[in-house]
């Protein structure tokens, strides 16, 4: 059967068959999915549970519709467009502004190579950590995931049955992925670890929460005498920094400039428009909020205000030292003595405070989860995590390999897609160095500020697509009230996002950190400015 005619008659069944005859189609939106369900939203989610617990359940769901309705509206520009020149990049370049266009190029660049690094330290962690590798020298571990990804991604850059290979990897690093967290809930449901009316409570939004203290630090907080303001602060500026880091890592900025090619690479048209939306919501949004809430679940149980959880020690220390300095301006200048002195007669209410709200990594976790899942504990996390570091690395170069062909003015070319894709990976292989101490800090901040001001920027380009008749022409969609309002919210959202971002970086004590604030928050103001004062010029030009 041909294509469109295939496509014509599952458009003519029900949902349930919709369903059926559109996974077994699916692909970008598992693409999707892969590059989401890293790093960035292991943590968020990890933080998440044990500074909100189940409070915040809502919040990444939330995060991820608004993507989902920017990247439908994505999929509909790339696929009403049949000519390569009218890809979505020249088209923000022709109709919006060129600006712009680059901007986005860039900072998914910028994203891609920065934290793809991070994706290589986290399968690395998992390997010694949690599967039994801890004498495996790091170097090694990088070494084989630098080669494994090169060679998926040279197959994937090929046509025919080899470029199909990747999309079954990345399928089953993404099953993999869902079913490892959801193993855990259920059995944590087994066992009557979960409080369920909280659970529940957690899913329904509560914008309040975003601006105070979770409840269940109330207690402890008046318990804390002249230091209570210090808490108060400190988990409200915590809280702040999660909520952005969980929200930004849902859709980022990369993931805006993947699909129109991983939809190209398809070679789906116009007549895959409602099989893209399916792929969205089956391919994304489904293993996402699987993921990411069984993780959230999962740290909630174990962790979420209780003073008596497992805690990495140098995570404990580092929140009760913020306490110390509060007390003494110069505490991390005393020698050593003085401050394990200080550190153990600070009064108990603060040492249960910075127990409760001690960062948790994996392997905290799966040491909590012990008495429930037994020795398998360990491995059910480092597959689990090890499949989310290897499927967000490969996608990471892909939108590279993407982002730099389409620099140089071809986009897909095999020679310049491989030479983009393999950068991500080399700063990937130097993980080691490039992912900690003073040169992380020396990027991460950078980086993360370029990807959270251009985010909304991204999602005002396609909300101005949306709407322009020289862009779209016939395609034009003709009642778009209701498409205006929802890519409308999913901006205003993205956009307080950003600023809400923008000014705790201004706020912080960290003299670089304030000038990349400052500048994030004039950039995001003047982009948006000129997106729409160009679009409206070229619009009746």
């Amino acid at each position: 059967m041909r294509e469109d005619k295939r496509l014509k008659d599952i458009a003519s069944k029900g949902f349930f068959q919709k369903l059926i005859l559109y996974t077994r189609m699916s692909g970008p939106g598992w693409i999707q999915a892969a590059v989401t369900l890293g790093g960035g939203t292991l943590v968020g989610a990890l933080y998440l549970g044990v500074i909100g617990g189940y409070q915040f359940l809502w919040l990444q769901p939330l995060a991820m519709l608004c993507g989902i309705v920017m990247l439908s509206a994505i999929s509909y520009v790339t696929l009403s467009k049949d000519k390569l020149e009218d890809r979505p990049f020249e088209l923000a370049k022709k109709h919006v502004s060129p600006l712009l266009a680059w901007g986005w190029l860039i900072a998914t660049i910028v994203a891609n190579v920065v934290f793809c690094a991070a994706q290589f330290a986290l399968g690395a962690d998992a390997i010694q950590g949690n599967l039994g590798g801890g004498g495996v020298n790091p170097y090694v571990i990088t070494s084989i995931l630098f080669v494994i990804s090169l060679f998926l991604i040279w197959l994937f850059s090929g046509e025919g049955k080899a470029s199909k290979i990747i999309d079954t990897v990345i399928k089953s690093l993404v099953a993999i992925i869902v079913l490892a967290f959801m193993g855990v809930v259920i059995k944590l449901m087994w066992s009557q670890a979960i409080d369920w009316s909280a659970l529940f409570s957690g899913l329904i939004p509560d914008f309040s929460a975003l601006f105070r203290p979770t409840d269940s630090y109330q207690t402890y907080v008046s318990e804390a005498g002249a230091y209570s303001s210090f808490w108060n602060d400190y988990i409200s500026n915590s809280q702040r920094n999660i909520i952005i880091g969980a929200f930004g890592t849902a859709v980022g900025i990369n993931m805006t400039f993947l699909l129109p090619y991983s939809l190209m690479k398809k070679k789906w048209k116009k007549e895959h428009r409602e099989l893209a939306r399916y792929d969205l919501f089956l391919g994304l949004l489904i293993p996402f909020i699987l993921g990411a809430s069984c993780l959230i679940i999962s740290t909630a149980s174990q962790f979420h205000a209780k003073k008596d959880g497992i805690v990495n020690e140098s995570a404990y220390h580092q929140v009760l030292d913020n306490r110390l300095q509060a007390e003494h301006a110069n505490f991390f200048s005393f020698d050593k003595n003085k401050i394990t002195q200080l550190r153990n007669n600070v009064p108990q209410v603060d040492k249960d405070l910075s127990v409760m709200l001690a960062k948790r990594n994996a392997n905290d976790l799966a040491k909590a989860l012990t008495p429930f899942l037994g020795n398998w504990s360990q491995w059910i996390f480092g597959i689990g995590i090890l499949a989310m570091a290897l499927s967000t690395m490969l996608v990471h170069m892909m939108m590279n390999g993407y982002a730099v062909s389409e620099a140089l003015g071809q986009p897909g070319q095999r020679k310049l897609f491989l030479l983009g894709a393999s950068i991500p990976a080399l700063t990937g292989l130097f993980s080691p160095i490039i992912w900690a101490g003073t040169v992380k800090a020396a990027l991460v901040v950078p980086a993360s500020v370029i990807a959270t001001t251009l985010l909304p920027i991204a999602y005002l380009v396609f909300l101005l697509l949306m709407n322009s008749k020289k862009a779209l022409g016939e395609e034009l969609p003709k009642k778009r009230l209701l498409i205006n309002v929802l890519m409308g919210v999913a901006t205003l959202i993205a956009f307080f996002a950003s600023y809400w971002a923008l000014v705790g970086k201004y706020q912080s004590n960290n003299i670089y950190e304030q000038r990349f604030g400052l500048v994030g928050i004039i950039g995001v103001t003047l982009l948006a400015l000129i997106g729409v004062f160009s679009f409206f010029k070229k619009e009746k030009g």
